[in-house]
């Protein structure tokens, strides 16, 4: 994943000098997110257990495409994401790791206003050292959406979008066939580039 990163990065880069159409925006989110497999909830689980546990979420995106087309302020992106969603408490924690490789659009209804969808391919890897027989962690696979808006200030076809996004990844577990949801609603800041066309 990191491999596939740093790639595309470099060919954005190169191409960026003189590239009309090119749309690239890479970085972060925080905020609040939810774990549930087959319908249980990982931190009602903890408190049943009696473990007081605090949360961190993080997630992070590249997104790549071309567009206006036609004149529509319109973008055909490849996006690749992930979240961390990490239950902790002292040295004993819960880590849920999820990935997206997909697809999306984004809209300009305004030309500082971004309205943005992606769905695709997701994975997972959990780590935890926390023994509750009713939660089983496993790596799986399945399937991801998010949708996103956002505020792009874009000065010379470099600039900033700042935003709310909210991220959906839906996988099986391996060995368990339990089924995996997160949610997670957050804010992000990125670096964003827009090819303009001349």
């Amino acid at each position: 994943m990191k491999k596939a990163y740093f790639c595309i990065i470099f060919v954005i880069a190169s191409l960026s000098v003189s590239a009309q159409g090119l749309y690239l925006d890479i970085g972060p989110g925080l905020g609040m997110a939810q774990t549930r497999i087959d319908g249980l909830n990982t931190s009602d689980e903890l408190k049943y257990a009696g473990i007081r546990f605090d949360e961190a979420n993080f997630d992070f995106s590249l997104k790549a495409g071309y567009g206006f087309f036609r004149n529509i302020p319109l973008y055909f992106v490849g996006e690749l994401g992930e979240m961390w969603h990490k239950l902790s408490a002292d040295s004993d924690y819960m880590l849920f790791n999820s990935y997206m490789i997909g697809a999306g659009v984004l809209y300009y209804p305004q030309p500082l206003i971004q309205l943005g969808f992606s769905f695709g391919y997701s994975y997972t890897s959990n780590y935890t050292n926390i023994d509750l027989p009713s939660i089983q962690l496993y790596d799986g696979s399945g399937f991801a959406w998010n949708i996103s808006a956002g505020f792009n200030l874009n000065m010379n076809n470099h600039g900033c979008l700042v935003g709310l996004k909210f991220f959906n990844p839906n996988t099986k577990l391996k060995t368990s066939d339990a089924n995996q949801n997160i949610f997670m609603l957050g804010l992000f800041a990125k670096y964003t580039y827009r090819g303009i066309r001349k």
